[in-house]
């Protein structure tokens, strides 16, 4: 079920120059630049592949350029979910975008997952997520290694997260 969390007054993605603290991001080819357009407009710092040199670059190469100057990585291509590939202690955060039809507020109903690397420093640096229109799917690495996902959705002005009810014998995310 969804719950609320409380004390979350989390945003969409800011309007034009609305932004308090200037997110500094880089996307891969596969990222549309109507997106780019969208982050740039809301005061957003975007580094692209071409503007970087990482045009034809690998994966990889586009991964290490993120962890090495601190940015988040924004990509279209699932392959970034690979925690074996890109194991997340060892990489940038990683957003992995599916912006359904493409249209713009497609687009900026999947960048809402973006919110709390705009509004906040604690974001995870080890985090990978896989937004949609519709919600957006947090992976977090914990120290000691084990894995923590979170599904979380902005419903009506409000945070909410998926919270599994532990019928089936396992303890919920809330307890």
């Amino acid at each position: 079920m969804w719950r609320e969390l409380e004390g979350s007054s989390n945003r969409s993605l800011p309007d034009e120059g609305s932004m308090e603290s200037r997110a500094c991001f880089l996307v891969d080819a596969s990222f549309p630049p109507r997106a780019v357009e969208l982050l740039r407009s809301a005061g957003a710092q975007v580094r692209t592949s071409s503007d970087t040199g990482l045009v034809g670059q690998t994966d990889d190469a586009h991964a290490a350029y993120a962890f090495d100057r601190k940015l988040s990585l924004l990509t279209c291509n699932p392959g970034f979910l690979d925690s074996h590939r890109f194991p997340p202690q060892h990489g940038p955060a990683i957003f992995v975008f599916h912006f359904g039809s493409g249209s713009l507020n497609d687009m900026r109903r999947a960048m809402r997952c973006l919110a709390p690397v705009l509004g906040s420093k604690r974001f995870a640096a080890t985090s990978r997520v896989e937004a949609t229109c519709n919600s957006w799917t947090e992976h977090h690495q914990r120290a000691d290694g084990t894995q923590l996902q979170r599904n979380r959705r902005l419903w009506r002005g409000k945070m909410q997260e998926w919270v599994d009810d532990g019928c089936d014998g396992e303890p919920g995310y809330g307890t």
